[in-house]
């Protein structure tokens, strides 16, 4: 339980620190490198020990004579052990949330195997009929088509493309494993949640230098504003947080002298 502890702490001061340092700043990359090393972290420097040397000391001994008491009558009382009370809680926790992410893969399976598919380079296009926002996992793009006229679809294919190019699902499963074997820290989901959102900034971004006009990118997010169905577990072009995106690609780039924060 210590080990979950000192990792708890460690999630809780980088995300403290992100919140402070680096959330308002537009160095996208540098901040996942960031939220992702947090997580690493949090699970590698709990097994470092720093070996502390105390030099012994004599310890002298003075011997008494003793009377012993007669041993009184212990009434059988049953202890609570907290300890394993609270073991079982978080292992409960635990099984109820590796559960639920189990469903939503098996969720996930039954969209992509009722999809028709198709190549596009290295990334596989799958277009449902299903009224769902459009998302990427790992090279897998799925979108409804009959939901954007063309030009709209070119962009929400080239924002998928960039989580894909990138590996950001990979991102989302390290936060998701996470957020399930420290569920009991409630800044974890927190953690999560800015994680998600700054890969949403890098696919805008990404996506936005790749298109003829900004404007209709934007025009693009706004349309899909209205939320759809979602797995948590994909990077969805819908995000609730649709005006601090349109916010963060209409900001002028952070200053060289900002890079100290990092």
């Amino acid at each position: 339980m210590e080990y979950l502890l000192k990792s708890a702490a460690i999630v809780t001061l980088f995300y403290i620190s992100y919140k402070l340092f680096l959330e308002k700043e537009t160095y996208f990359s540098a901040n996942r490198i960031f939220l992702v090393s947090g997580l690493l972290l949090a699970f590698i420097v709990p097994f470092i020990i720093i070996p502390i040397y105390v030099e012994n000391e004599p310890i002298y001994l003075e011997v008494t004579s003793t009377i012993e008491a007669a041993p009184k009558q212990i009434n059988n009382i049953t202890k609570i052990d907290y300890s394993q009370v609270l073991g079982l809680a978080y292992l409960a926790g635990v099984v109820v949330l590796l559960l639920k992410s189990i469903t939503e893969f098996i969720s996930l399976k039954q969209v992509l195997n009722n999809c028709k598919k198709r190549k596009d380079s290295r990334y596989t296009l799958l277009e449902t009929s299903k009224k769902i926002s459009p998302f990427s996992f790992f090279n897998i793009i799925v979108y409804n088509p009959n939901m954007f006229d063309k030009s709209e679809l070119r962009h929400v294919i080239s924002h998928e493309k960039a989580h894909a190019g990138q590996w950001h699902s990979l991102d989302v499963m390290l936060a998701q494993l996470v957020c399930i074997l420290l569920w009991f820290n409630p800044l974890v989901w927190f953690y999560k949640k800015e994680l998600q959102q700054n890969l949403e900034f890098i696919a805008d971004q990404w996506a936005q230098g790749h298109s003829e006009c900004s404007k209709t990118y934007q025009h693009v997010l706004l349309k899909t504003s209205v939320p759809n169905n979602q797995l948590a577990i994909a990077n969805h072009f819908y995000n609730s947080l649709i005006k601090k995106r349109i916010v963060m690609l209409h900001k002028n780039p952070s200053h060289k002298r900002n890079q100290w924060k990092l």
